[in-house]
Formats: structure tokens, C-alpha cells, sequence
């Protein structure tokens, strides 16, 4: 358990970093904690929202939040998590782990690029 507790901290450390801490913290307890991949990836939504919630209360407080972007964004969430929860009992966990990592892939390589194209512009 202290392990656990352990590395969740050193993934929110990471993850305030800007490193992509809900997608580590997916492959710890699929591999480590050897939680199925449903229930971690909910595990990992719960994490993010105590997360995001810390985030929101400093952004807020710089007034960097965009009040317009929030409600479309708050909406289009909703509206994915109806659906994905719809559809969630209905995906075998095997596919489920595979399409996860794959997105976990796609999503690294769009970022390597991007920091490739901002070095190369010099920002």
C-alpha cells in the first residue's frame, strides 16, 4: 500500500510537470499493481480530477481559465464519458489495453514533433 502511495505522488510530481502523469499512472497499476485495465483507467480519472482540480484552483487565481472554452469543453466531456461508459462494457479489456496503448504512442509521437518543430522555430 505505501509503495502504491508512493508512486502516485511521484506521478502527480510528474504530472504537474507537464509529463503526462494519467498515462503513467495507467501502465503502474496495470503492470505493477496488477489492476485490470478498466479499473485502472477509472482509478486514473479519479486521479486526474483531484489532479485537475489543484490546476484549476491556480489558473483561476492567475485568471488564465477562458470561462467560454470550460463549458464546451465541461460539455463535450460529458458527453464522451455518457458514451464511453455506454460502450465500456461492451469492449473485450484485451482490445481495450491495446487501443489505450496505442493512443499512449500516437500521443507521444505528436508531441515529439511538435517539441521538434517549436526547437527548429527557436521558441
Amino acid at each position: 500500500m505505501v509503495v502504491h502511495m508512493i508512486a502516485a505522488f511521484l506521478i502527480a510530481a510528474l504530472s504537474g510537470m507537464g509529463v503526462g502523469g494519467g498515462g503513467l499512472f495507467v501502465v503502474y497499476l496495470a503492470l505493477f499493481g496488477e489492476t485490470p485495465q478498466l479499473t485502472a483507467q477509472g482509478m486514473n480519472l479519479l486521479f486526474f480530477l483531484f489532479s485537475a482540480g489543484a490546476s484549476m484552483l491556480v489558473h483561476l487565481r492567475q485568471r488564465h481559465v477562458l470561462p467560454l472554452a470550460v463549458l464546451l469543453m465541461a460539455g463535450t466531456g460529458i458527453a464522451g464519458a455518457l458514451l464511453g461508459s455506454a460502450l465500456a462494457p461492451h469492449v473485450n479489456g484485451d482490445l481495450l489495453r491495446k487501443l489505450f496503448g496505442g493512443m499512449l504512442v500516437v500521443s507521444g509521437i505528436l508531441a515529439l514533433q511538435r517539441k521538434e518543430r517549436s526547437e527548429e522555430s527557436g521558441e
